[in-house]
């Protein structure tokens, strides 16, 4: 396991923060990581925003550059694999260019849901949140405590965003 490190986490999923939260506690005390949210006054981390293409993400990553975290953390769906470059792309592009926090990309392949979908074994057709409403009446105001039934195990041998993650943790 790598130092201790201090990170700022933006998500673009309203309930991301909590769930991003919750797994990252998992994981500190099952010795995955040693990783923290950074403090930050007057607002959560993980902070919500919404969309890409709003001045809003700038604001945001300038505010937490004050707080000097380690590196700060964009979280978004890719939208499937046909669109997962574009969409990584697009996510870069939004980077202002002079910051002097190193800022770091977790692209999920299809959305968030996915690591819950490949914890719990299921298969999609469309994408992952639907298949959890389908079989579990999920809404996304349930996605925070599925952190707790992420199967950490499955997820390194079978999930390519979850070895991502820990690797962006671990670097």
């Amino acid at each position: 396991m790598s130092k201790s490190r201090e990170i700022v986490i933006i998500t673009e999923d309203a309930y991301g923060g909590e769930f991003f939260k919750r797994l990252l506690s998992r994981l500190r005390t099952e010795g995955l990581t040693d990783t923290r949210l950074k403090k930050l006054s007057g607002r959560k981390n993980p902070i919500h925003a919404p969309y890409l293409c709003n001045s809003k993400l700038g604001k945001i990553l300038r505010a937490s550059e004050l707080v000097r975290p380690d590196f700060i953390l964009l979280v978004y769906d890719g939208d499937g694999p046909s669109n997962y470059e574009s969409k990584k792309k697009d996510v870069e592009k939004h980077i202002p260019r002079n910051l002097k926090i190193p800022v770091k990309i977790l692209l999920f392949e299809y959305e968030i849901e996915e690591w819950v979908c490949k914890s719990l074994g299921y298969s999609w057709s469309t994408k992952p949140s639907d298949e959890l409403k389908r079989r579990e009446r999920y809404t996304k105001s349930k996605l925070p405590e599925y952190a707790d039934k992420l199967d950490f195990e499955k997820l390194k041998r079978n999930c390519k965003s979850f070895r991502e993650f820990l690797r962006i943790l671990g670097d």
